[in-house]
């Protein structure tokens, strides 16, 4: 309950549960249209979806000023790698942020000359760029990682060489904030693909990644040594 209540109090904390539902809708209403349930429910999910991606919008307004002004802090991170995938990270989120805003303009209909298809599309680029910057920056964690670890005297056996990628693996998933952004940039990459065309997966399983990515997200606003820093 207390995690709950500390989620609720956070305006990323409702963004994040408010996801995990919407994504959760979408999962359900595909998998129940092709058993061929009940119209009714199904229309009724696929409503709610669309309005917790509206809450969200709502909840995320003005995110971009702050996006941008937090990139210019990490223009002084003594690591290269670090300062430049980070950077550009929160740039181009700043980016898809002011996509969604104008979104939201004209979903709430404030302003209904917005050609909405044209800056959903820019707005998914603007997603992608960040995403694949995360997921260079996430790479070159789990490399630095595995740098650290104390070499091993190689007996050229098989029962070696196969036990290496598990060996790794162990490592990675003994740093949880390296592991949970990994999972959640590998998940969240598809999500902008799919927007733009370039992958052509179904609802429930846009639903599926989004839910574990939602997870893992939430997961780092929890749990302070699941979050990669700096973020």
């Amino acid at each position: 309950m207390d995690t709950i209540i500390r989620l609720n109090s956070q305006t990323a904390g409702r963004d994040k549960s408010a996801r995990l539902i919407q994504y959760l809708c979408k999962t359900l209403w595909d998998s129940l249209q092709a058993n061929d349930a009940n119209s009714q429910l199904i229309d009724q999910l696929r409503t709610f979806e669309l309005s917790l991606g509206t809450f969200r919008k709502t909840l995320r307004l003005g995110k971009c000023v702050d996006t941008f002004y937090s990139s210019l802090s990490s223009l002084h991170h003594s690591d290269a790698v670090v300062r430049i995938t980070l950077t550009l990270s929160k740039l181009a989120s700043s980016m898809f942020l002011f996509c969604d805003h104008v979104i939201w303009f004209a979903r709430t209909g404030f302003v209904k000359s917005i050609d909405v298809e044209k800056w959903n599309r820019l707005a998914n680029k603007y997603w992608l760029f960040a995403t694949v910057m995360n997921l260079v920056r996430d790479f070159y964690e789990i490399k630095r990682l595995l740098r650290l670890q104390p070499p091993r005297k190689s007996t050229g056996c098989l029962g070696e060489t196969l036990s290496r990628p598990v060996d790794s693996l162990k490592v990675i998933c003994g740093h949880k904030a390296v592991m949970w952004d990994s999972v959640k940039n590998l998940c969240d990459i598809f999500l902008p693909l799919n927007g733009l065309g370039f992958t052509k997966l179904s609802p429930r399983t846009i639903g599926l990644l989004g839910l574990v990515s939602s997870v893992a997200g939430l997961v780092a606003l929890v749990e302070p040594t699941a979050k990669l820093s700096p973020a």
